[in-house]
């Protein structure tokens, strides 16, 4: 009846087999005004400033796991937190929208996140708006880190769909620098070694050169993205300086996430200015980990390549900049550039030219499982 037809694109349902069925197969699909759209590939509305928003939103809408569970409402639909939580919102939201992105049938090829975007602010208590412009990291880590609380009933312990997802594992060897002149003498320092989850890996860009060419055109450093990851080998030593101490530290990832986040530390922010590093990345549409994990830890995995899912990236000044993604939908094997409203077809080799920030990785053994 009608009745339904015009229910359907506010409140979407799947059965569990059309669930599993996006993962091998794409539909272009009509909405009810007349224009077409890939299945899960569709503008979001920018009502002010939630560009850095609506990045996020896209790509995890795309995680395969996070998609599956937030397609089926029964996962998430009797969830019991403490009183006085104003969290519940959050999920019943996110819901929504994975729904309504990957609706066959909406009214419009784009859609508003609006309500997404109002539990946020009340959620976070309006550290995040939509009316000014924000940071996608912390954006990303807040919302990772609240739907993991709430989907546990803030039984952080517990598993859900986000740790299983996204949370890897390492151990940080850390050391303290005596003072110029000094022996390093004493427990003080010693080295320790303290395990640790992580949801993404923060990678660390060279310093900006002061200089230019020719007296006014910058010189765009380029930096390897192998060389960004050498942090994490359990070789290098990086400085992390507090208040009265220096500490030398050395990174071991001893799991490797399902999904890995990497995020590309561009902004440095003092007591005037924030800056922007312009360096560009290199990076390859696929890449192995092997080589910065021990072989105990590789030796567990059947596969430790990853293979890029999701491209965010910033143009423009730090403070008036806009994002957008690069997303690959899997099952039609075709790039998609995406912001905010406009959808455009995108070839792989233009991906990697752009100033990118942070970036999601399906390790290849599950992207084989999923075609089955």
């Amino acid at each position: 009846s009608s009745g339904i037809n015009a229910e359907w694109p506010l409140r979407p349902g799947f059965t569990k087999d059309e669930i599993k069925s996006l993962r091998h197969t794409h539909k272009i699909c009509r909405a009810l005004d007349g224009t077409s759209y890939y299945q899960g590939i569709q503008g979001l509305n920018n009502i002010k400033a939630n560009d850095y928003m609506n990045v996020i939103l896209m790509s995890l809408c795309h995680v395969t796991p996070v998609r599956e569970f937030f397609l089926d409402v029964g996962n998430y639909s009797k969830i019991k937190l403490p009183p006085g939580s104003i969290m519940y919102p959050l999920v019943q939201r996110f819901g929504d929208l994975v729904r309504k992105l990957w609706n066959p049938r909406n009214f419009r090829s784009h859609i508003s996140p609006h309500e997404m975007l109002q539990a946020v602010v009340i959620c976070s208590k309006k550290k995040f708006q939509f009316t000014k412009q924000g940071d996608p990291i912390p954006y990303l880590s807040w919302l990772l880190n609240s739907l993991h609380y709430t989907l546990t009933g803030a039984k952080i312990k517990r598993s859900s769909v986000i740790f299983d997802t996204f949370q890897g594992e390492m151990t940080v060897h850390s050391r303290k620098v005596p003072p110029p002149g000094e022996a390093a003498l004493g427990e003080q320092y010693k080295t320790t070694s303290t395990s640790t989850s992580f949801l993404y890996l923060t990678l660390d860009l060279p310093s900006s050169p002061l200089f230019t060419e020719d007296g006014d055109h910058n010189i765009i450093p380029q930096v390897p993205i192998y060389k960004l990851l050498e942090k994490y080998n359990n070789v290098m030593e990086v400085e992390h300086k507090t208040y009265d101490a220096t500490y030398l530290k050395k990174y071991e990832i001893t799991k490797l996430p399902r999904y890995l986040i990497l995020a590309i530390k561009r902004f440095t922010e003092n007591r005037f200015f924030i800056e922007k590093n312009p360096t560009i990345v290199n990076f390859p549409i696929s890449f192995d980990m092997a080589e910065f994990i021990e072989t105990t830890v590789s030796d567990k995995y059947t596969n430790t390549e990853y293979n890029l899912l999701s491209n965010i990236c910033h143009d423009g000044t730090p403070t008036a900049g806009t994002y957008s993604t690069h997303l690959h939908l899997s099952s039609a094997n075709q790039w998609f550039d995406v912001q905010d409203l406009h959808v455009t077809k995108l070839q792989p080799q233009m991906i990697t030219l752009s100033e990118s920030y942070i970036q999601i990785y399906e390790r290849a053994d599950l992207a084989e499982d999923s075609k089955g």
